[in-house]
């Protein structure tokens, strides 16, 4: 019997109104559809009102789900933040350093996660490879109530190493593993993203799937 294909979403994905990013929209999505995604769901930087142009735009292309998000900087570092809503949101966090513990508890609050982006340093020192050594980000050990972390990300996907160590951390400490390319043109979407047991349509579903564990992160390099 064939493996089920599982449904696939890049949870981490910027376009031009990041402010990093030339990336079209449209361009966006098709490349999308191009990779064989199921969804993407839009993190522009610091503010989810950014992302609005997408609402209108997803109607032209029933075939994938585009969701949003944000992602947002923190005293633990860049953490992207899912299942919320522009009214209730307001853009809380915007041009500011955010507290990770109040901004999980703020999300959840609202019915939200935020997660962890790329959570890893490199650390200098002995015993280490050639001086350098990959490990967990130690701002993250003691963020309470964390429901996952992103352990494949698609800037890092040539290096699996990175995933290895995070993914070993996210199994641990009993967190979800989720991928995301981190794409800021086109050609990255889909570069790294994660496999869902079942379709998500709405940011309700995400947040559900997301709390179940039942995902796990792929790499297209």
């Amino acid at each position: 019997m064939a493996k089920k294909r599982g449904f696939r979403i890049d949870l981490h994905v910027h376009s031009m109104y990041s402010g990093e990013s030339l990336a079209d929209p449209r361009d966006i999505i098709e490349s999308a559809l191009e990779k064989g995604l199921d969804a993407i769901c839009i993190t522009e930087h610091e503010s989810l009102h950014a992302s609005r142009p997408f609402e209108e735009l997803k109607k032209d292309y029933p075939s994938l789900i585009v969701l949003r998000g944000v992602e947002l900087s923190t005293d633990a570092g860049h953490m992207l933040v899912y299942g919320i809503e522009d009214s209730v949101w307001n853009d809380w966090g915007k041009h500011n350093l955010c507290n990770a513990q109040e901004l999980i508890v703020r999300a959840r609050n609202l019915g939200g996660l935020a997660i962890p982006a790329h959570p890893w340093q490199i650390v200098e020192g002995a015993g280490s490879h050639d001086g350098v050594q990959i490990a967990v980000d130690d701002r993250i050990a003691s963020l309470r109530n964390l429901t996952a972390l992103e352990v494949c990300n698609g800037k890092q996907a040539s290096n699996p190493i990175i995933c290895e160590i995070l993914g070993a951390f996210a199994k641990q400490m009993g967190l979800g593993r989720i991928g995301g390319s981190d794409a800021h043109v086109p050609e990255k979407v889909g570069q790294a993203y994660t496999v869902l047991k079942a379709p998500v349509y709405s940011s309700r579903d995400l947040v559900n799937a997301l709390l179940s564990k039942m995902y796990y992160p792929q790499s297209s390099c």
